[in-house]
């Protein structure tokens, strides 16, 4: 049996909690990892966009991350790179004919935002929101700002899955509603939706390093790994709250948004005709 699940993106728009949401029901078995990107994986490298995680290159670690299989009837994974990159419709359409894509949307310029601050916390970028903007280049562009780019991305996985095998989830309805939003996913992929979640765990929560030292070592990749590797995970927890604060997410003035917005909005116009759907919210 094969893959035929694929939360292929955007980042930071909930991919993460429908992952987690999928893997509870008893009929489906995601990968033990997260983000795979097997079918991404030469992009990826070529980027430098690994960030010292292993890399899964080859069909057979890609299908060691499904053992342990029991009686469930399908399989899935979630990598967001996946809708970016031009070439990954056409190799998951080689892996499997049969595929169900699922494309989780979120106004372009929060995505942008959030991908951004996710970023600035792990030591990432060290450069303010509006200046990695104004570069128009570069790989952090992409990552903050050419990934909203949807109707480009969209349509190619319409050209090769059909319509009718792409399911579309909006954020601000998965935020508002998730039960809802599973419940339409579990349905277009065939099975029963009545299985239990548990809608009250948060995942990705916003949080930022209490100073510029700890964020300066939190950027260190490999030493975050082995203290993940050294120690449990409710330590590791423990950790983390000592040296994070939630505290309230920064937001974007007036005159940003209105710019970065600019640069969507024939993007954003596109995408409704492409999908027939009314986009008015992300454009005020």
């Amino acid at each position: 049996m094969k893959v035929g699940i694929f939360i292929v993106g955007a980042p930071k728009a909930g991919t993460t909690s429908l992952f987690h949401y999928l893997n509870a029901h008893p009929e489906i078995k995601m990968s033990s990892e997260k983000e795979p990107d097997y079918f991404s994986d030469k992009e990826l490298f070529d980027q430098g966009l690994y960030y010292g995680t292993s890399r899964i290159d080859t069909l057979q670690k890609y299908n060691s991350l499904f053992s342990g299989r029991k009686k469930e009837k399908l399989m899935g994974e979630s990598s967001v790179s996946y809708l970016y990159y031009p070439e990954v419709p056409n190799r998951i359409k080689v892996y499997n004919t049969d595929s169900k894509i699922i494309v989780m949307l979120r106004n372009p310029v929060d995505r942008a935002f959030s991908h951004y601050l996710m970023d600035y916390r792990l030591g990432l970028t060290s450069e303010s929101f509006e200046s990695e903007f104004h570069k128009k280049k570069g790989l952090n562009f992409q990552q903050y700002f050419l990934l909203g780019k949807y109707s480009s991305q969209v349509k190619r996985y319409i050209d090769v899955f059909g319509r009718e095998n792409i399911h579309f989830i909006w954020y601000s309805d998965f935020k508002k509603d998730s039960e809802k939003q599973l419940n339409k996913v579990v349905d277009f992929i065939g099975l029963e939706s009545d299985f239990r979640v548990d809608f009250d765990t948060i995942y990705n929560s916003f949080s930022m390093p209490k100073n510029n030292l700890i964020r300066m070592i939190y950027s260190v990749v490999w030493l975050r790994k082995l203290l993940t590797f050294l120690f449990p995970s409710s330590l590791v927890k423990s950790i983390k709250y000592l040296l994070f604060s939630k505290g309230n997410k920064p937001k974007l003035s007036d005159l940003t948004r209105s710019t970065v917005l600019e640069y969507y909005k024939s993007d954003i116009e596109e995408l409704e005709k492409l999908l027939s759907v009314n986009l008015s919210r992300w454009k005020k």
